[in-house]
């Protein structure tokens, strides 16, 4: 992984957020970035990278699977030195109400 000293970290921010929309929630089939848990990703300028996320709820039983598969998208993108995920919290997205219709 490479250095983002003097990079451009919307750049690497936009790669990120197109790595995730392959990251499907198994049980509704969206994409986590559609679906609304990624609240917000941050990053330095030597490429080190916060995902913040959201769960449905605290004992979401695939939880360990997406947290991993986050992980695992935006490790293997050039520049991204490293990746840590946070859960800021739990509830159903607006934008996932709103594509099933409920909102």
């Amino acid at each position: 992984m490479s250095n983002m000293c003097g990079g451009n970290t919307e750049e690497l921010k936009r790669r990120i957020y197109d790595a995730l929309k392959d990251v499907m929630d198994p049980e509704i089939g969206l994409n986590v970035v559609d679906a609304g848990f990624i609240k917000n990703v941050l990053v330095d300028q030597e490429g080190n990278v916060t995902v913040e996320m959201i769960l449905t709820t605290p004992f979401c039983p695939l939880a360990h699977i997406m947290i991993s598969q986050v992980r695992r998208a935006v490790e293997k993108i050039p520049g991204v030195k490293s990746v840590d995920v946070k859960i800021v919290g739990f509830g159903i997205p607006e934008q996932l109400l709103r594509r099933l219709g409920y909102r």
